[in-house]
């Protein structure tokens, strides 16, 4: 099979579109014939892979140059549909019952008197974004919009309503016909939109560098990054993206060849309670208070929850300790202090960064079933990517486009333990399939206590690991009612070593947990490729 059209696809799904700044706009469409033509305008201006791709070759060239300074200026457009926006079009529709019902239906628990068919996740219904919900109205399609800087999402945003009518208001003193009046007139509603940006070294909210594993794609990435990554997180096929590519077993149609389906959430993250449900599961602060030594035990433990040191290096590698000096426990501050003590050992600190985030950045390595002494089995990173623990795991991957949304947590706000602001992340994935790759890692992986596989026996007979500690669910009558944090007694809990000791085997060391992860909303998307575009959606 020929290797995928990076002039097709778009470039969110491959490689990403490059972003400080990103912006999720949803729409309603309100006049389908219309908006074919607007799209059709549209089209030309969307980025692709390869328009993409050679934009981050030129900024990676740059840095290994020396030669990259400051912000470029740049814009990126993609598109994608729910299957009502489709259906709208008058697209050959998928026989995909998880797409085609949406994640209104696949996502939320049903409340008293609902019909549970029509409900079949473990979402809260009343934490959803009501734009989300059905009497919000349904959504759909979403522009995804990137830029340098939020003045450069102003001017591109402006130039897409100006492509589909909205706001165009005709100007009553001007006796001149339109050169088309076709496109004076809206053919779509905007519904709302949500922005993010991204934050220093590429962290999400909870402080740990984001986006580290990501799948690399036979056929799409150079056969350099496939052979490196036979070390780690194996290499996947094309079909395990894109619809109609190497591997893709289903049955969709011919348009849809070269597209992707795009899963869109958004999770608030509750980082004051976050950090001080770890602090009051580390025991050297309750004895000593907060001393080096106590603080030193508060990284490893919070590390054992995600499964990576907040740099990033995992603990499959680095168990025992951050293979990044520490000179303050705030990860920026810490960054700060270390360009200055290396500016004053006469070394270049652009260099020595460089060379720990090679260490920390790896994905060289893989898990031991038999072994959680390393990596805990209920770690983050280990519940939703197990590796070898998992056999043919790999056609579960997905490329993940997520950026945060909110403020950082400054120091006297973790110190309070209560969220004083809205944050979090607004997660997106591409998968060929959503069954096989976002619905399985949530509802398979992370919902459940024994999955992906288990370790009950590695435990003593116990129990098993647990549910996922950052985005695992169990339903919402376990939630405490006054705090959305919190679980009623007892709540569910995960297996996390002891950091004070060896780790013994088997290890019968259960913790519960709290709810520091938060959904939203969302929706499921498909973001088509340009030809199909052009040949199903815009005739």
């Amino acid at each position: 099979m020929a290797p995928p059209n990076k002039e097709n696809i778009q470039g969110d799904i491959w490689p990403r579109l490059s972003k400080k700044h990103e912006l999720f706009v949803f729409f309603r469409i309100t006049d389908p014939q219309l908006f074919k033509k607007h799209l059709a305008v549209l089209v030309p201006n969307l980025t692709t892979a390869r328009h993409a791709e050679k934009f981050r070759s030129g900024i990676y060239k740059k840095k290994a140059e020396g030669t990259f300074q400051g912000l470029v200026h740049f814009s990126a457009i993609n598109v994608a549909f729910s299957a009502k926006g489709l259906a709208k079009l008058g697209a050959e529709p998928f026989n995909d019952d998880v797409f085609n019902n949406g994640q209104w239906e696949d996502l939320t628990y049903p409340l008293a008197g609902d019909d549970k068919t029509k409900h079949n996740g473990l979402d809260d219904q009343h934490d959803w974004f009501h734009q989300f919900t059905p009497r919000g109205g349904y959504l759909d399609g979403v522009f995804t919009i990137t830029g340098e800087s939020e003045k450069t999402l102003v001017d591109t945003i402006k130039s897409v309503k100006q492509a589909f009518g909205v706001g165009l208001e005709p100007n009553p003193n001007d006796k001149t016909p339109p050169a088309d009046p076709i496109l004076d007139k809206p053919s779509i509603q905007l519904v709302f939109q949500q922005q993010g940006h991204v934050l220093d070294d590429d962290r999400e909210h909870f402080g740990w560098v984001d986006g580290i594993s990501q799948p690399v794609v036979i056929g799409l990435d150079t056969d350099a990054k496939v052979e490196e990554a036979k070390k780690g997180l194996k290499p996947i096929q094309a079909g395990t993206i894109l619809v109609g590519g190497e591997g893709d077993q289903s049955n969709h149609p011919a348009w849809a060849k070269e597209g992707s389906f795009m899963v869109f959430r958004t999770y608030e993250q509750r980082t004051p309670e976050f950090v001080a449900w770890c602090g009051r599961n580390t025991k050297k602060i309750a004895t000593e208070g907060m001393t080096a030594r106590a603080a030193g035990e508060l990284r490893k433990f919070s590390s054992r929850v995600i499964g990576r040191w907040p740099n990033g290096a995992p603990l499959e590698l680095h168990p025992d300790e951050d293979p990044t000096p520490m000179e303050h426990p705030e990860p920026m501050q810490n960054k700060k202090l270390l360009f200055e003590k290396w500016k004053k050992e006469g070394k270049d600190p652009e260099a020595e960064y460089k060379k720990l985030e090679l260490v920390n950045h790896t994905d060289a390595f893989t898990y031991d079933p038999e072994d959680q002494t390393k990596c805990p089995y209920a770690a983050h990173i280990r519940k939703c990517g197990p590796r070898d623990d998992f056999p043919n795991y790999e056609r579960h991957l997905m490329l993940r486009r997520g950026i945060p949304y909110g403020p950082l947590t400054e120091i006297n706000e973790k110190g309070g333990g209560v969220s004083q602001h809205d944050r979090g992340l607004l997660f997106v994935s591409y998968q060929s399939s959503i069954t096989n790759g976002f619905r399985f890692v949530q509802k398979e992986w992370a919902n459940k206590e024994d999955k992906p596989v288990d370790f009950t026996d590695k435990m003593g007979n116990i129990a098993p690991q647990g549910i996922d500690a950052i985005i695992g669910q169990v339903p919402p009558e376990y939630r405490e009612e006054d705090n959305v944090t919190k679980y009623e007694h007892p709540a569910p809990v995960a297996n996390f070593p002891d950091v004070e000791k060896p780790v013994p085997t088997p290890n019968k060391h259960y913790i519960p947990i709290e709810r520091w992860v938060i959904p939203r909303g969302g929706e499921y998307f498909f973001a088509p490729s340009i030809s199909g575009m052009k040949e199903a959606l815009c005739k």
